[in-house]
């Protein structure tokens, strides 16, 4: 049976925390909702996967039997009220912070207490391969929006241009009573006429025309771990854009990696592999070769009679992140000499009937299967 990759489908790595999973999945369900692309399949189909992935890998359970391999991702359907695949608890409820976020009203649960919440930001970050596999600090230049210091965020020209809005009262919310499979649902949600603040502008402010805030350009230097992988997603929380119309915490900034192909190396998880070029003299009487590592070059004695392709294990030389450690996988290839010279050949044929058949196993064993297939007649 065919096994789905959860993580990749979601954009993390397999050493991802709940909170950065739970981060990916808010992302990228808010970004595929059947809702914001009515008519697209391709969308629709996307947010069942999105969901499926979440469902397993968001679940403390499910994702411990998932990463022993004891859950089988055949990929034959998802329905998110039945069993087996469905949607979590959890999940379930992100779903309704995802119609908030996309919509304007309510979830369930915290985005009454959350309504005055900045978005968030993604940003997209390119390292070499060995920066990611070592981890480094780069400075990340990016727009965000901030609080407009000439009206302290009201938006307002001052304060006596500022009133209580008749629709929610001055609370800032609104109940939305919505009919569903489950019932009549009520949710509690931002106004959506003084957009949450409890406030209405009568006169705007200049500086930032009402909106309570005003884009600005920031540098901060950030500092990737070490071991992050090719479309993983580290999240700074507060970084992202400050909320409009009103005070309250800034949404975060989602720093997405590109990672550049390596021309030594090849990762799989955390271990790496790099195949090393070998001298036919090297191969066949033993001696140093030169072995690349994520903390650089190392000298290695090659045992004598070392065989083309044969792979070499270096344990706890591979990518290490919070304290995972993985190994270095050296693949000989031996390179055969061209061009040699007539001497050179005589000399090798000398060597081949000095040593006859005595050290090739292996094509001794051929010869005799070759004998046996095809008996003289």
């Amino acid at each position: 049976m065919p096994t789905k990759d959860y993580y990749k489908i979601l954009g993390v790595d397999k050493s991802a925390s709940a909170d950065d999973i739970k981060s990916a999945y808010r992302r990228l369900a808010k970004q595929y909702h059947p809702d914001l692309h009515p008519g697209d399949n391709a969308a629709a189909e996307k947010f069942k996967e999105i969901n499926e992935a979440y469902s397993v890998v968001g679940d403390a359970d499910k994702r411990a039997k998932y990463d022993r391999g004891e859950m089988d991702t055949d990929g034959t359907g998802f329905n998110p009220f039945g069993g087996g695949s469905g949607f979590t608890a959890t999940g379930f409820d992100d779903i309704f912070d995802m119609f908030s976020d996309a919509f304007g009203f309510g979830g369930r649960r915290r985005r009454s207490a959350q309504s005055n919440v900045g978005s968030d930001i993604t940003y997209q970050v390119e390292l070499t391969f060995m920066e990611s596999v070592l981890g480094c600090t780069k400075p990340i230049t990016f727009s965000r929006l901030e609080k407009c210091p000439a009206c302290n965020g009201s938006g307002a020209k001052d304060s006596a241009h500022i009133k209580t809005c008749d629709k929610c009262g001055g609370s800032g919310q609104v109940r939305h009573v919505q009919n569903s499979i489950f019932g009549q649902q009520i949710t509690v949600g931002p106004c959506d006429k003084c957009g949450g603040t409890g406030k209405i502008v009568t006169e705007p402010c200049k500086s930032c025309g009402g909106k309570g805030v005003i884009s600005k350009n920031k540098v901060i230097n950030v500092t990737i771990p070490a071991g992050v992988e090719n479309g993983s997603v580290l999240q700074l929380t507060g970084e992202g854009n400050a909320p409009r119309n009103g005070n309250g915490r800034n949404g975060n900034l989602l720093l997405e990696f590109s990672v550049k192909p390596s021309a030594l190396f090849r990762r799989d998880g955390y271990n790496l592999y790099v195949t090393v070029p070998v001298s036919f003299k090297t191969a066949v009487c033993g001696g140093q070769i030169e072995i690349p590592a994520p903390d650089g070059v190392f000298i290695h004695n090659l045992a004598e009679g070392t065989q083309n392709g044969e792979t070499l294990r270096f344990r706890g030389q591979g990518v290490r992140r919070q304290g995972a450690v993985g190994d270095l996988f050296v693949t000989v290839s031996v390179e055969v000499p061209k061009g040699v010279t007539r001497s050179q050949k005589r000399a090798l044929e000398m060597f081949e009937t000095d040593n006859s058949l005595k050290n090739y196993a292996k094509r001794r064993a051929y010869l005799d299967e070759i004998a046996k297939t095809y008996p003289k007649k």
